[in-house]
C-alpha cells in the first residue's frame, strides 16, 4: 500500500515561499532590512502566470527608498527565488493617506487601507548565469 503524501504540491510550494519571504530580508544589507520592516511581502502570479514577488510599502517615501535599492533587491530575488520572474514595488498608503509607516506584517486585508489607492511598478528578474 502506498502512503499518502503529507503535503500536496500546492501546500508544499506555499510553505516554501512563506518561509522564503520571511527570511528574504535577512539576506540583504541592514539598511535595506530596515526599509523592509516597514513593508509587507508576498508572492502571487501575474495575469499571464509569471510568479511575482511583491513588496508593498505603506508610503511613497518608503517606496522611493526601495526604488533606490531595486538592483540589489532584484539580484537577491534572482539568487534566492528560482522561478520568480518579476518584482513589484507597490505603494498602499494607510486609510488616512498620511506617510505614517506601519510595521504590520500580516498579509490579511487591513481595515486601515483602501485597495483602490494601490499603485505598483514592476521590474523583470533576469537569471544570473
Amino acid at each position: 500500500m502506498l502512503s499518502q503524501p503529507i503535503f500536496d504540491d500546492r501546500s508544499l510550494s506555499q510553505s516554501f515561499y512563506q518561509t522564503l519571504i520571511k527570511r528574504f530580508p535577512n539576506s540583504l544589507h541592514q539598511s535595506i532590512q530596515d526599509i523592509l520592516t516597514e513593508c509587507r511581502l508576498g508572492m502571487a502570479p501575474s495575469p499571464t502566470g509569471v510568479k511575482t514577488f511583491f513588496i508593498i510599502a505603506p508610503s511613497v517615501l518608503i517606496g522611493d527608498r526601495l526604488l533606490h535599492q531595486i538592483d540589489t533587491i532584484i539580484d537577491r530575488v534572482a539568487d534566492l527565488m528560482g522561478g520568480v520572474g518579476q518584482v513589484a514595488i507597490c505603494i498602499h498608503p494607510p486609510q488616512d493617506i498620511s506617510d505614517q509607516p506601519t510595521t504590520e506584517v500580516n498579509c490579511d486585508r487591513s481595515p486601515h487601507t483602501h485597495p483602490q489607492y494601490m499603485m505598483c511598478k514592476i521590474f523583470p528578474v533576469f537569471i544570473n548565469s
